[in-house]
């Protein structure tokens, strides 16, 4: 090919200056700064996904180089939109595991107060934001030439390119090291001494699970899954709670039952449903004031999983993703102002807060039950197991501000004759109703149709009893000695409520 003249003018000479002056900006600042500042002055070294982001951007800057040799055809700008979109992607996944942590907590060094993988997003965007306007400026004569010959600052980008590409190849050899070895995701000190240097095969360690949303491919909880056998539950035998009655819920509903609750102050009992929630009288046979919740408003209330009865006449609804929805009941309640938060009855109810309840240990775990204890103030969740993790986590919300109090994984009280089997966990228990009465949590599993007692203030689990003919149970109250279960199919089981081994919790209390 024989090199041509540029195009006459200024005009057209000011695509290709400004092209060089965007390709010499990303790989002196971002990249260049990378190696040589942070890498060889500094001692940071990559982790494999800022060498996805810090790879990217060389190759939008070589594409730039092709731009400046042989002008801006349209796969070189198709290739770095691609490119650039990717870069974005890898960035906000880096952002999305760090961006979560506390105040000054991250990954990697800073720039500015800001860690180098926020630094790429923003790197990436401007990228795409300079190509765009690049491209507003090209002219077809920009598009009939083959090969351009390059001016001293197009030559000087050249170079430049060059050495930093070569200093970021001494920094992958020394900290990567050559193929079959692929990088860490926490890499150690970046030196130059063989020494000092760990090549690693961690990366090729296959997944143990994969799927394309992640850690975030956890299946919601269905209640209908759970074994109800009581005899292939974690704790092996246990005792049987006398059934004293069962009934049917003589209630009109709009949908399956979620959840149930009980107020001792006004003698009435609170059903929840996927949307729905319900007051009913003491005997649950009759419907005294209901609203169906638009989940959707504002914050995504997810299906109800857990109710409970709060102070000040006022009751919560909690979805099974942690969000919850506070009302009062309200019998002068503006219908019009209430449009945006009820679907049903908008004139029944008033809406006090809805939000969401942040947990630590609970993350990534749904719920299925809520409680209330007057005592401390504060609002108990208890997570079920998914098909990712088994776990159970207790998490108590302050009710004045409705944030974490604390979070806590059950174990049993020395004393309460309870014993897992091998290679089995509390964890397995999926817990789909709770109520607190006198220091104790009482918890249902749909899971082994079992009734666990729970000492607040030890943490520790100090009686277990089975429930018989329990069909996948999903709501608990307590009323006065007694317990009420509310199963799926909308049979309320009636169990006395059990007395927890006394020196089992005095002498878990003594050890404290």
């Amino acid at each position: 090919m024989v090199a041509s003249a540029p195009p006459p003018g200024a005009k057209g000479e000011m695509v290709f200056t400004l092209t060089a002056l965007a390709v010499l900006f990303l790989t002196v600042v971002p990249v260049g700064t990378a190696v040589f500042y942070l890498g060889f002055v500094r001692g940071d070294s990559p982790c494999v996904m800022c060498w996805e982001q810090r790879i990217g951007m060389i190759l939008i800057s070589l594409i730039g180089l092709f731009v400046l040799r042989y002008g801006p055809r349209p796969k070189y700008s198709g290739m770095a939109v691609l490119i650039a979109g990717y870069g974005m992607l890898m960035s906000l996944r880096h952002m999305g595991m760090h961006g979560g942590r506390d105040i000054g907590q991250g990954f990697s060094l800073e720039i500015m107060g800001a860690h180098t993988y926020t630094w790429a997003l923003f790197a990436y965007w401007v990228c795409i934001l300079a190509m765009g306007a690049l491209l507003l400026l090209v002219r077809p004569a920009h598009f009939a030439r083959d090969v351009r010959s390059l001016n001293r600052l197009e030559r000087i980008t050249g170079w430049a390119f060059v050495v930093v590409v070569a200093g970021n190849i001494v920094q992958a050899f020394a900290s990567n090291g050559p193929p079959p070895f692929m990088g860490q995701s926490d890499p150690i000190r970046f030196s130059f001494n063989p020494r000092y240097w760990h090549w690693s095969l961690e990366e090729w360690r296959p997944p143990i699970r994969v799927a394309f949303r992640g850690r975030w491919a956890v299946k919601k909880p269905d209640v209908t899954t759970a074994v109800a056998d009581p005899a292939t539950g974690p704790l092996g035998t246990l005792p049987a709670l006398a059934v004293r009655e069962h009934k049917p819920l003589g209630l009109t509903l709009d949908g399956a039952p979620t959840d149930l609750a009980y107020d001792a102050a006004t003698d009435q009992f609170l059903i929840t449903t996927a949307a729905g929630i319900y007051l009913a009288d003491a005997a649950l046979a009759q419907v005294k004031r209901h609203t169906i919740i638009d989940i959707g408003f504002s914050v995504d209330l997810a299906r109800f999983a857990g109710s409970a009865f709060l102070d000040k006449g006022e009751l919560m609804a909690v979805g099974e993703n942690k969000s919850y929805v506070v009302l009062k009941p309200n019998d002068k309640a503006n219908a019009d102002s209430n449009f945006r938060y009820f679907l049903e009855s908008r004139d029944q109810f008033d809406e006090v807060a809805r939000s969401r309840f942040g947990t630590v240990r609970a993350r990534m775990l749904y719920i299925m039950a809520a409680a209330y204890d007057g005592m401390s103030n504060s609002i108990y969740t208890i997570t079920v197991p998914s098909n990712v993790v088994k776990r159970m986590v207790v998490s108590r919300f302050d009710r004045r501000d409705m944030m974490l109090s604390e979070e806590f994984v059950p174990t049993l009280a020395g004393d309460a004759g309870l014993t897992l089997g091998e290679d089995r966990s509390l964890g397995e228990y999926m817990i789909t109703g709770a109520a607190v009465a006198d220091g104790q949590l009482f918890a249902i599993s749909a899971a082994h149709s079992t009734l666990l007692t729970l000492d607040l203030a030890t943490h520790r689990i100090v009686a277990a009893h089975v429930v018989p003919d329990l069909k996948h149970p999903i709501g608990l109250a307590v009323r006065g000695l007694d317990l009420y279960i509310l199963g799926a199919d909308r049979t309320v089981t009636v169990v006395k409520r059990p007395v927890a081994n006394p020196a089992a919790v005095a002498g878990d209390a003594s050890r404290r």
